[in-house]
């Protein structure tokens, strides 16, 4: 029972993958709490995200946390917002200063919030175990007052049925009502940056005809299965340039939008994927998934729900592309693993 009639406000400016793995945390708080949170974020993938999402409540999005204060419309809106706002428990996932700058402008007293700059994250922990550490935190103004978690919760979002609907109508256009579908991932946030993919800071390149191979590889194992490349419209111009790379006789479609992808995810058969946002989308809602990794896996990797997760990383990542250690036969013969369980 919430010792406050005041929602838990949650401060959390992530990317696509951060925010998926922002809801289980969602799910945590609303049960110490006894009522959805309220949420601050940003990136227009977040309101598609948590509008499946029931433990979160109202949302608030800044165009930008990082311009000053003064030049910003949406950070004055927010401390206006704040303003109006009962005191009430804040959770501050970020380990930053300005959004506890924001919070004191909002007239939000220190002894209601818990933030990661207090909480420093442990060597070699994952980033969902260290939101988990921050979640169980009391602030002082409620300290004894708030139940402990009972559980720990998933990170799978809620598809409604009408996304179910939208799905089927779309697999129908394309051809593939009936058949089981595998998809690929190869964009990420890094490589749609500006310059050459192949730069040396996109430690998440892959060669297109490596994820060619990969298409036609997939093709070739399962013939009757659909496969859909998925990607936001920045990576529109990677996909095609991977397309152009496969056969003819191998019959792909293009998925985009965040909602129609989690539907896909729910229902595909598997997924191979490079380390982003939509593998952890994936693993959540219980998709085989096969995903190759640059970094330390046991620092971002994906938490699967119902479904096995198989990680793939060089066995000496270093240097320019490191991902370049792995084969397609290798992602093949993972896929291939993964998918007769």
């Amino acid at each position: 029972m919430n010792p406050t009639s005041t929602p838990p406000l949650v401060v959390r400016f992530g990317a696509f993958g951060d925010m998926v793995l922002m809801i289980p945390v969602l799910k945590l708080l609303r049960e110490r709490y006894g009522q959805p949170c309220d949420v601050v974020s940003s990136g227009p993938w977040t309101e598609p995200l948590l509008s499946r999402v029931s433990s979160a409540g109202q949302r608030v999005y800044l165009t930008s946390r990082r311009a000053p204060y003064w030049f910003n419309r949406s950070q004055q809106d927010f401390v206006r917002w704040l303003k109006k706002r009962p005191a009430g428990p804040v959770y501050v996932f970020e380990p930053d200063e300005k959004p506890l700058a924001l919070l004191r402008r909002g007239g939000v007293a220190l002894e209601w919030i818990c933030t990661w700059r207090d909480l420093p994250r442990e060597p070699r922990e994952h980033i969902l175990a260290h939101a988990f550490r921050l979640a169980r935190q009391t602030p002082p103004a409620l300290a004894g007052k708030v139940p402990e978690p009972a559980h720990i919760p998933d990170a799978r979002p809620e598809i409604t049925d009408a996304d179910r609907r939208e799905c089927d109508a779309w697999l129908a256009e394309q051809n593939l009502a009936g058949k089981p579908i595998v998809l690929i991932q190869a964009g990420n946030k890094k490589t749609m940056r500006r310059g050459p993919r192949q730069r040396a800071s996109n430690l998440k390149y892959w060669p297109e005809e490596r994820w060619a191979a990969i298409v036609a590889g997939v093709h070739a194992a399962m013939p009757t299965a659909g496969l859909v490349l998925c990607g936001s419209p920045s990576e529109r111009a990677l996909i095609d340039d991977i397309r152009s790379r496969v056969p003819a006789t191998v019959p792909t479609a293009v998925a985009s939008g965040i909602l129609r992808v989690l539907a896909l995810q729910e229902r595909a058969h598997s997924m191979i994927s490079v380390d982003t946002g939509p593998a952890h989308s994936a693993a959540a809602l219980g998709c085989p998934l096969t995903v190759l990794f640059a970094s330390p896996p046991d620092l971002y990797a994906p938490i699967p729900t119902t479904a096995d997760v198989r990680i793939l990383r060089p066995e000496n990542p270093s240097g320019e592309s490191p991902l370049l250690g792995l084969t397609p036969e290798t992602v093949l013969a993972a896929w291939q693993e993964l998918a007769k369980r």
